[in-house]
């Protein structure tokens, strides 16, 4: 099966999963294969996404849910400007744009 490659990049964020975002729903960090970081050095250390990468982008949802940030007062959406302020500011030792960088 063909899998989309990680960049570079992609492979320095995610050591541990060769480039790729961990599935964290299965115990241990296995990677998910559809989710390659495609980020670039420009890229924002805590990228959300925005660049397009899919592993970023479901570390970020993945953030944001956990941390509660899809219960928005005004209709229950995803409060984005919350979450990715918060995101950008938390720091996690081997963590994309963690103090283990």
């Amino acid at each position: 099966m063909n899998h989309p490659e990680p960049t570079s990049e992609g492979l320095r964020r995610y050591p541990e999963t060769q480039g790729y975002f961990p599935d964290r729903s299965q115990e241990g960090a296995h990677p998910d294969f559809d989710l390659p970081c495609t980020c670039e050095k420009t890229c924002a250390s805590r990228c959300a996404g925005e660049c397009g990468c899919s592993a970023c982008e479901m570390q970020f949802q993945e953030f944001a849910d956990e941390a509660g940030f899809f219960h928005h007062p005004d209709d229950g959406a995803l409060d984005e400007e919350g979450a990715l302020k918060a995101y950008r500011e938390v720091t996690f030792v081997g963590v994309p744009g963690g103090t283990g960088d």
